[in-house]
């Protein structure tokens, strides 16, 4: 929930912002972060990055967002995003894919899938030392959709 609850508290035009965490816990601690910092545009979902585009009742149908305003930040395990995620993603067309990772390796790999037929392009890309001395490293980066 943490960027869940950064976004929807720093975007002032928020429509709706939806978290799914696969983590059940996770989700309850998401939930009563987003209530104690008065966010109601959130919702939560217990679920795998896949179930984000299938709609369970749970939260809102996000295939009914408007691609155009949309903006769809992952944060994927190390073993990065699979290929039927990002194929998902890709059929949905939001305007903007933010992508943090952990493990630049597997990010290049689906980066690489997320450019590959000329849809986005990488406008931003930010490493992040948060591991000093070690050879961990976080990585933004930004795709947005070309017109």
């Amino acid at each position: 929930g943490l960027f869940a609850i950064s976004m929807a508290a720093s975007v002032k035009k928020l429509q709706h912002c939806v978290g799914i965490e696969i983590n059940d816990d996770a989700i309850q601690e998401a939930k009563y972060n987003a209530k104690l910092n008065s966010l109601p545009e959130i919702q939560f979902m217990a679920a795998s990055a896949q179930a984000i585009f299938q709609s369970n009742g749970e939260v809102d149908d996000i295939t009914t967002f408007p691609r155009e305003t949309t903006v769809v930040m992952i944060d994927p395990p190390r073993k990065g995003c699979s290929v039927e995620f990002i194929q998902q993603l890709l059929q949905y067309q939001p305007q903007r894919i933010v992508y943090m990772s952990c493990n630049v390796i597997t990010q290049a790999r689906d980066a690489r899938l997320i450019v590959s037929d000329n849809m986005y392009k990488i406008t931003s890309i930010q490493p992040f030392d948060l591991f000093p001395q070690t050879r961990h490293i976080e990585c933004l980066m930004v795709f947005d959709k070309i017109i």
